[in-house]
């Protein structure tokens, strides 16, 4: 059971946001900024559960925090059993690769783990995995999922107060990317009506958007959607291609011909701002219309969706992933990321063993669509064979070329109900063409066209707001090269 969960997306947990001399509390998507900047002295942020977890004989908390500033040797992390500042235990790691595990008892500290060194902690400005579990009569703590102390409950759990929460000793600035509290449930209910003994410390689900195909969709909407598209007229030729070989293969099956084992599984790479997105839910469509999937809706993750902070949970996101994506598309975005380069230990080496293994199983039901950058993409394929073998079909995007970028741009205004005057044409002309001759790897490409038209047409509000009354529809609407300028 999960006692309280926080990604910090947003503040519905209603998080303390604040700025003064003394700290900077404030929200970013992803986490939470926790900057302390005074010297010499502690602050921290607690919050209270209307469940509380300390008289459980099981519970697991996981946090993972990042030093983004400040001084080496003072400790940063968790506390619980909160009271006041002169009542609470703490968990704290510095910067400088040691941990102290303590209770601050009416003002006084009383270490049971006085800064010992621990090479399991990473150093300096850095992202650290801390975890505190319950196992029966014995709490036990892990740093980086590596277990470095162990102490019976009852020093640790008869605490002052419920609060729990993050400190801060002296001039440090933390990240909280996310902090979970769960428990056991000692049994669950299963379909066919019996028990079953579970831990629930890994229940967790991934993180996706799912899109559904139009209701009134048909394979000829499909086509024609595939051909509206800006540009890449080699992939769309290679999607004609593949949809001409589905029609022949069901067509044999019809009449009790052999039939080829077909893998609908895919890759899009290439630079970002492609339409690699718009590209797989076109591919769910094409194969529902088709009678390859019964739904064909497309659900959209990436890295920070199916991959966890432990083994276990990442297992668990990924099934979950799966079984939501079946009868459709999971695709899978910036995929590359499942592989960093520099972490030869990352928990999306598992995500990425347990999708294989999907890719097989679901094969008849579930087509992975795989999207990223060229080169990271190469070091992904090159790093599992066997995710490798079972992409049989690789679709490059390359840049658009200025012309495309023009047209992209011109399709936003005809959705927005915006029209361009010449002078806007030609600034505009010059502006891709200068662009494309300046792209580098990270270009945006359709990203970069959509920036340009939301700037113009706040650079358009601005220019005329202050004489709306005596505007008609068409000066209303129109965008000039003065709304150009500077974007």
């Amino acid at each position: 059971m999960l006692i309280f969960e926080e990604h910090f997306q947003d503040n519905r947990c209603s998080w303390v946001t604040r700025d003064s001399s003394e700290c900077s509390l404030y929200m970013e998507v992803g986490h939470y900024v926790f900057d302390h900047k005074r010297a010499g002295d502690a602050y921290w942020l607690s919050w209270n559960s209307t469940e509380f977890f300390y008289d459980r004989t099981d519970f697991h908390i996981h946090m993972v925090l990042e030093k983004a500033a400040g001084v080496e040797d003072h400790g940063y992390g968790f506390v619980w059993g909160l009271l006041d500042d002169r009542n609470f235990f703490e968990f704290v790691i510095s910067g400088n690769a040691c941990y102290r595990i303590a209770e601050v008892r009416n003002g006084s500290f009383v270490n049971y783990t006085d800064w010992k060194r621990c090479d399991r902690i990473q150093r300096g400005n850095a992202v650290n995995l801390l975890e505190i579990c319950r196992v029966g009569n014995f709490v036990e703590f892990y740093i980086n999922s590596t277990l470095v102390d162990k102490f019976p409950a009852d020093k640790l759990m008869d605490v002052p107060g419920r609060n729990f929460g993050f400190v801060i000793h002296d001039k440090i600035k933390m990240k909280v990317h996310s902090l979970m509290v769960s428990a056991p449930d000692t049994e669950k209910d299963i379909s066919d009506g019996s028990l079953e003994v579970y831990d629930s410390r890994y229940e967790t689900k991934a993180n996706f958007v799912e899109h559904e195909p139009p209701l009134d969709d048909s394979l000829e909407q499909v086509f024609a959607d595939l051909k509206a598209l800006v540009g890449h007229e080699r992939t769309k030729q290679q999607l004609f291609s593949l949809a001409n070989y589905l029609k022949v293969q069901t067509e044999r099956q019809h009449r009790g011909l052999k039939t080829v084992d077909t893998s609908l599984h895919l890759m899009l790479y290439g630079p970002p701002g492609t339409g690699k997105t718009t590209i797989a839910r076109l591919v769910g469509r094409l194969y529902k219309q088709l009678g390859f999937l019964e739904r064909g809706h497309v659900v959209e993750t990436d890295r920070a969706g199916i991959v966890s902070g432990y083994i276990g949970q990442t297992a668990l996101r990924v099934e979950n992933a799966v079984q939501q994506a079946l009868d459709g598309v999971l695709f899978i975005d910036e995929a590359h990321a499942l592989v960093p380069e520099d972490s030869p230990n990352d928990y999306g080496k598992e995500a990425l063993q347990i999708l294989i293994k999907r890719m097989e199983d679901c094969r008849n039901r579930l087509a992975v669509v795989i999207a990223g950058y060229t080169e990271e993409m190469d070091r992904l394929l090159a790093s599992n064979p066997g995710f490798r073998s079972r992409l049989h079909r690789l679709f490059y995007l390359d840049h658009y070329n200025p012309q495309e970028l023009l047209l992209i741009f011109k399709k936003f205004c005809h959705d927005n109900g915006y029209t361009l005057d010449a002078s806007a044409h030609i600034i505009l002309q010059a502006t891709f063409e200068l662009a494309h001759v300046k792209r580098d790897r990270n270009f945006g490409n359709g990203r970069f066209a959509r920036a340009l038209f939301e700037r113009s047409i706040e650079q358009q509000a601005n220019r005329i707001v202050h004489n709306l009354h005596k505007l008609d529809d068409f000066e209303l609407t129109l965008i000039t090269a003065e709304d150009l300028s500077g974007s």
